[in-house]
């Protein structure tokens, strides 16, 4: 199994979020046989629905969590 796991951090530096792709998810829960709830699967699937109608409203992780820093450093 290969997975590609995003990790957040907090202005210091330490870990604080992991980021997977739905792809990684899928794969994980079903090597663990776990099962992911219908509630969820749905609630992805709306996820997935409003960033397709969304997508010039997307701003890149990268700059959004570089923002929060600079916004904490005031």
């Amino acid at each position: 199994m290969s997975v590609n796991p995003q990790y957040t951090f907090d202005n210091t530096g330490n870990p604080v979020g992991v980021f997977l792709t739905i792809t990684d998810w899928y794969q994980i829960t079903q090597e663990l046989n776990i099962e992911v709830p219908e509630w969820q699967k749905k609630l992805i699937d709306l996820r997935l629905e409003d960033y397709d109608k969304n997508v010039t409203l997307m701003q890149d992780a990268d700059e959004f969590f570089a923002q929060l820093d600079r916004e904490d450093m005031k």
